[in-house]
């Protein structure tokens, strides 16, 4: 099909009659078979007679095929054969042409499909890519640069290998470096996407910097140095006098870009930056400086008609920015990396405090937090916007307020009390100002108050934490919050005529409510509580009031009056229904809080109400996940409460509708309203009280199983085996005790589901979750499931066989682990005379080979506390038991990974891959044990202490180290590093990072595996115990296999076990 066939094609594909287009549509799907619709697409899109229009749509036709038809390397291809070489030889050069188009539009499309085709061709089918590009931009003329150089930016995305990355590296970035020193003769766009390419380079680097650290170093050291020298030049000006200048935004372009790299540099390879970081500092600190009277004028300001001039060209380039907000948040960003840094803690603190530095970031952080304009318009009237953008759970875009806030947060991280001091002096002078602009009639006054509670509270809890340890110490904080409540907060909570400044005093308050007096952070939450319904209260002053409720709930628990829960729940629950989307969900996470505190004491009709009210939100949009999870934490919440009134309204009330509600799925096993009520099903079950509520199972065992027994929705699948596991841990007689209406047994209707799960044609997604069912059931119910385990563990090991995935073969392990130290003789007879089924084509297997074999490959990959000590204790039985069972040491499994030259130092491209598999020499069970069990030793280990040495407070600086080598601390011979290990084996670790003081929001209740003799087992003491013990008894051979499959790593690892025993 030739140019001009193709051409009316795609024009009918946009004719106004629907049959006309559809026709045109099969037509041009059934020519894309065919090579020579690439060749006429390509024709027909850099055809400069043809109109843009339909040169733009024969582009994106290109594009759709090359996915489908060009290479199969592309996941939507649908062949079935490719594109002929000859054709695309064709292709490549028109496509090429295209890049220097005298139209833009088509440019970038043309650089677009060059840079996908590039992805199976280069370099093997389209040698001369590089250069050809790297042509193009050495060329004088400006389209044929940037055509060049929008493909190249997306080809140095290209996996490259080790031998490419350096070369195209060094040919191609002296050549853009030149265009970025050219502005007299190219653009502020075309500059900056050189840095962009520039950008991508370093990223690139930094990705194979730990397999070629030689090479990579010396490209650094060669190109980085150059780059930000000229980096440093281009920023010494004063971007607010180039803009006006120049009349345009357009040079924010350059600006921005140079940020953004230098933030990557940064991040990637910061020694680079070592002597220069504070240099950049000093420039940002300018750069913020020139450009707040710009912000506050375009954007802050309610009486200023400033407006920023517009970019000159009329085209837009989604990759390069030229928005002052995007700039100002960019610098922002560079100052709170590089702030982390030790190379600019003596610009930002001088040895007692905050540096004078420091002090101005954050008042520029203040400074550039305030409302915008935009945003006090919109908020003003839309409580969603408002709710979405405030709230930090929900914040959706990042932008310069929240830029801002991140920059705070970063100092007080890393520098502690002198960021709280620096933060205090930002405050007291933004407070001054505040007051002199009011006096001044300025009607943007309260601006100043409302981003720096906003900047403060941003670090409340580590403020809190601050204050507190202040206290216990009888010093002074270095933040004082007093005079924030005297001057400002307890001033403006009614002040009516300013709602968000109003609102933000709520929502402050709220936040540091633990710290005050218990008798005025009441007065506080009464004051947001009357708010609620009040007609004076603005939208904005509303909503904050219920953003503060929920911190109030939170922090001040049992300090809460009853009376004070009940009445701000009745004047939260008409909310309701008059609100929508965020808001909605900010109503529902309020009263979820109050709940925690008030939900015992409220009485019979309130919470009848509220089960009614929440219910009835929840059925009108049940597909929304956000609304779902609000309402099911309500739910849970009601659950907790330890309250027979509440217990009587969920049995009586909640569960008969939700099943109800359940049952639509019998009829429609796509029912969102059916999966919905399950998962809140679920979330009631999980938080209620062990045992469980008499007869709570029997309210929704039928149409439970009847789901499970149904449905193709493995979401619905694995909620249903939740609450199936909650019950038999919580209260399994209620399962065992319940009948169906034809008379079966619960414990046979659950079988059923798992046998059903287990069948070879049921996907593996299905059955994660049967393995932690049937441990529970065994643990729980030992009796009632003796006469069917044989047959059970029979069904597990048999789909154990053809498991593919690491969580389905711990599912299915789990309970054979479990099993073995409880019944170890009866369950090794079991699988010592039991072949199993092997995957299609292969002979029956030994189910104890199968199991071992699946155990071992997937060992490391074994997720869950309980479990991995599970798998630890059961894999050390079973090696002393291999003394006395041969069987056990005749199993073969996969050793060590064999290392050649085609799998070591190399990046493993998906060629080198297929060409060179990775080979696993087979060795003897009990040897693989002790290798599994060596590495669950050191876990353990790490996990059960702190590592010595290491402060708490240590700041990674990363400014001398990018080239470490890491792992050396396990390296055999090497005593510093050993004795390193030594420590860490003789505890300490990384326990402390491991556990929460917040429990309360833990769905399932862990209190019956706590109790386990597994859980509370000194895993690191009791593994330590066994290779002690093993090796004086020299158990099953342990000193000859321990010499012979032990690498030098794990010898010395065990060496250290056995000197600490």
């Amino acid at each position: 099909m030739d140019a001009q066939q193709l051409l009316q094609l795609l024009q009918a594909t946009l004719d106004a009659n629907p049959n006309t287009r559809l026709q045109a549509e099969l037509h041009l799907a059934q020519a894309s078979r065919s090579s020579e619709t690439a060749l006429g697409l390509a024709r027909l899109a850099t055809d400069q007679q043809v109109e843009v229009p339909w040169r733009q749509a024969a582009s994106f036709a290109l594009k759709k095929y090359v996915k489908e038809y060009w290479s199969p390397f592309f996941a939507s291809f649908k062949g079935p054969e490719a594109t002929s070489p000859e054709i695309k030889e064709q292709v490549r050069q028109i496509l090429y042409g295209g890049l220097t188009d005298p139209i833009r539009k088509i440019r970038l499309a043309c650089a677009n499909i060059v840079s996908l085709v590039a992805q199976p061709d280069w370099p093997e089918d389209w040698p001369t890519l590089l250069d050809q590009l790297l042509a193009l931009v050495r060329s004088p003329s400006i389209d044929a640069v940037e055509g060049g150089m929008r493909a190249l930016n997306d080809f140095v995305s290209i996996t490259l290998t080790e031998d490419q990355l350096l070369p195209v590296a060094q040919d191609m970035l002296p050549t853009l470096l030149a265009i970025l020193g050219a502005p007299e003769t190219y653009g502020p766009s075309t500059r900056a996407r050189v840095v962009l390419i520039f950008r991508q380079c370093v990223m690139t680097l930094f990705t194979v910097k730990d397999e070629h650290p030689a090479a990579v170093k010396a490209a650094v050291g060669q190109i980085l140095p150059v780059w930000l020298n000229a980096f440093k030049q281009l920023l010494s000006s004063d971007p607010a006098a180039e803009m006006q200048a120049a009349g345009s935004c357009e040079c924010f372009a350059v600006r921005t870009a140079v940020i953004q790299a230098l933030e990557v540099v940064l991040n990637s390879f910061p020694s680079t930056l070592k002597a220069t970081l504070p240099d950049y500092l000093a420039i940002a600190s300018a750069h913020l400086e020139a450009l707040l009277p710009v912000y506050e004028a375009a954007c802050l300001s309610s009486s200023s008609d400033f407006s920023l001039p517009s970019a000159s060209t009329g085209e837009e380039d989604s990759d390069v920015s030229t928005d002052l907000g995007t700039l100002v948040a960019s610098i922002i960003d560079f100052v709170a990396q590089a702030g982390r840094r030790k190379a600019v803690r003596a610009v930002l603190t001088d040895g007692r405090g905050p540096s004078a530095t420091l002090v101005e970031f954050c008042l520029k952080a203040i400074d550039f937090a305030k409302m915008t304009t935009d945003d006090e318009e919109n908020w003003a009237s839309d409580p969603n916007a408002f709710v979405a953008d405030e709230d930090d759970e929900m914040l959706t875009a990042y932008n310069v307020r929240s830029a801002a806030l991140d920059l705070v947060i970063a100092f007080v991280e890393t520098l502690g009390d002198s960021a709280y001091r620096a933060l205090q002096a930002a405050f007291e002078r933004t407070a001054r100002r505040a007051e002199q602009q009011k006096a001044a009639g300025d009607e943007d006054w309260w601006k100043g108050y409302d981003s720096a509670l906003a900047v403060v509270g941003a670090v409340a809890e580590d403020l809190i934490e601050h204050v507190q340890e202040c206290q216990e110490e009888a010093k002074s904080p270095a933040f004082a919050l007093e005079p924030v409540f005297q001057g400002v907060v307890m001033t403006y909570l009614t002040a009516n005529d300013v709602p968000f400044l109003q609102g933000r005093a709520f929502v402050f308050a709220s936040q540091f409510s633990e710290l005050l007096p218990t008798q005025l952070a009441k007065q506080y939450l009464d004051a947001a509580i009357s708010v609620l319904d009040s007609a004076d209260a603005s939208v904005p002053v509303k909503v904050s009031a219920v953003r503060a409720l929920t911190n109030f709930f939170r922090h001040l628990k049992e300090n809460v009056d009853p009376s004070q829960a009940a009445t701000a729940l009745a004047k939260l629950l008409p909310l309701l229904p008059e609100t929508s989307e965020n808001t909605l969900v900010l109503v529902l996470d309020a009263i979820q809080s109050l709940l925690r505190v008030g939900g015992p004491s409220i009485d019979a009709a309130t919470c009848s109400a509220l089960i009614r009210i929440v219910l009835q939100t929840w059925f009108e949009k049940p597909e929304d996940p956000l609304l779902g999870s609000s309402i099911s934490d309500i739910f849970a919440a009601l659950s907790a409460c330890a309250s027979p009134v509440v217990e009587s309204a969920l049995l009586n009330e909640a569960l008969p509708a939700l099943v109800s509600t359940m049952a639509e799925g019998r009829s429609d096993p796509n029912s969102i309203r059916a999966a919905a009520a399950l998962d809140i099903c679920s979330r009631i079950f999980s938080r209620f009280p062990t045992p469980l509520p008499p007869r709570s199972f029997e309210r929704v065992a039928a149409v439970l199983f009847d789901l499970l027994a149904t449905t193709e929705d493995r979401d619905v699948t694995q909620t249903g085996l939740d609450v199936v596991t909650t019950v038999i841990r919580k209260d399994v007689s209620q399962l065992l005790e319940w009948r169906s209406s034809s008379g079966e047994s619960g414990l046979d209707l659950v079988l059923a589901v798992v046998a059903r799960l287990l069948e070879p044609s049921e996907s593996e997604s299905g059955g994660l979750f049967v393995g932690d069912l049937v441990i529970h059931l065994v643990r729980k119910a030992g009796t009632a499931i003796g006469p069917v385990l044989p047959g059970l563990l029979r069904a597990f090991v048999t789909r154990l066989a053809t498991a593919e995935t690491a969580m389905f073969s711990q599912s299915l392990i789990l309970p054979f682990a479990y099993l073995l130290h409880q019944q170890p003789d009866t369950v090794l007879s079991l699988l010592e005379n039991l072949t199993v089924p092997g995957p299609a084509g292969q002979p029956p297997q030994p189910a104890l080979a199968v199991l071992l074999s699946h155990w071992c490959d997937y060992a490391n990959d074994f997720q869950g506390y309980w479990n991995q000590k599970v798998f630890s204790v059961a894999m050390a039985q079973l090696y002393s038991l291999a003394a006395e069972r041969p069987a056990l040491q005749q199993v073969q499994v996969k050793g060590d990974m064999l290392l050649t030259e085609a799998n070591t130092n190399k990046i493993m491209t998906r060629a080198r891959a297929r060409a060179n598999p990775d080979q696993f020499p087979p060795i003897p069970f009990p040897a693989k044990a002790l290798k599994l069990l060596l590495h669950d030793a050191q876990t353990a280990a790490q996990t059960s202490g702190g590592e010595k040495g290491v402060p708490d407070d240590a700041v990674s600086d990363d400014e001398d180290d990018e080239w470490a080598d890491e792992g050396a601390e396990f390296t055999a011979g090497n005593e510093k590093d050993l004795d390193f290990l030594s420590d860490m084996l003789a505890g300490g670790g990384l326990s402390k990072y491991m556990t929460s003081d917040d429990d309360e929001d833990d769905d399932v209740d862990e209190q019956d595996l706590h109790d386990d003799p597994i859980w509370q087992l000194d895993l690191h003491e009791h593994l330590k115990s066994f290779f002690r013990h093993a090796y004086e008894t020299d158990r099953t051979s342990f000193r000859q296999l321990a010499e012979t499959y032990l690498n030098e790593e794990e010898k010395g690892v065990l060496t250290h076990l056995l000197q600490s025993a």
